[in-house]
């Protein structure tokens, strides 16, 4: 009797193992990780799930903009600006001149600006945009790079992921509205103007 359980047990737990591999990549070109308890690495619908980390990679393009001004200087200040916006900063790449944040959960608000002013995450609830009741896993990096005499492209990327704070369901692809690329860059001309 014990080794038929084993073996109904054995083929039970295959049939799991075999059923969870899709080996497809997730539908709407993003690509993310999302939190489990587990230390395997598995594909699903919604992404990749990893060891407790959300890592997002979008088919979405960085806004750029052409600033008058120099590419080190945007670079020296850019650390300062994403402060002031409400992003903590935890990539400082001189080589690239990158600066931002490769992601971090958020929730409610960036700064003091509500998030559904920067992000549209699918839609509304009772209580109001889903982007600032939901729990939402945030990126944003800025590239500079020389663009000729005294001039720099400023390639902005604010990328994320949210799910419901109540119910436990995968995240999916929130769009930028556009708001923080566009505060950014007003942020560079107006310190760098001085």
């Amino acid at each position: 009797m014990r080794t038929v359980i084993c073996a109904i047990a054995l083929t039970g737990l295959a049939a799991c193992a075999s059923g969870g591999a899709s080996g497809g990549t997730p539908s709407g070109g993003a690509v993310s990780a999302v939190p489990t308890s587990g230390s395997t690495t598995r594909r699903t619908t919604t992404g990749i799930e990893n060891m407790g980390r959300i890592t997002i990679t979008n088919t979405v393009e960085a806004d750029v903009v052409t600033v008058p001004y120099d590419a080190d200087a945007v670079f020296r200040i850019l650390p300062s600006l994403y402060d002031s916006l409400g992003v903590q900063v935890n990539t400082v790449d001189p080589a690239k001149k990158t600066v931002g944040n490769a992601g971090y959960k958020i929730r409610n608000r960036l700064g003091k600006i509500p998030l559904s002013m920067y992000l549209d995450c699918g839609g509304s609830t009772q209580i109001g945009p889903n982007a600032d009741s939901y729990d939402v896993y945030l990126s944003a990096m800025t590239t500079v790079t020389p663009n000729g005499t005294g001039s720099a492209k400023v390639g902005t990327l604010v990328e994320a992921q949210a799910r419901p704070a109540t119910y436990n369901q995968a995240y999916s692809p929130c769009s930028s509205k556009g708001l923080f690329e566009q505060k950014l860059a007003q942020l560079i001309s107006k310190r760098l103007a001085k």
